[in-house]
């Protein structure tokens, strides 16, 4: 049997994105991310909603050649 692990973020009022679904506003930390990078890592699959995967499948085929791309989001790219 394996394992099923759950993440979610989720702000107080139940609604992640600023006004226009803008959710740029709150980037993770480097130390954040760097943990993200090290659970993908050691899954076998992601399953993700609509929605985020509508936003991030546009950004990370190039998400390496961002210019403020860090090393993590570099590697996770």
């Amino acid at each position: 049997m394996r394992k099923l692990i759950y993440g979610m973020n989720l702000t107080l009022d139940g609604y992640i994105a600023a006004a226009g679904d803008d959710i740029g506003w709150g980037g993770p930390s480097d130390e954040l991310f760097q943990w993200w990078l090290d659970q993908d890592r050691a899954s076998s699959l992601s399953l993700y909603g609509r929605k985020l995967w509508e936003t991030m499948s546009s950004y990370w085929p190039t998400g390496d050649q961002q210019p403020n791309a860090t090393p993590a989001e570099i590697e996770f790219a």
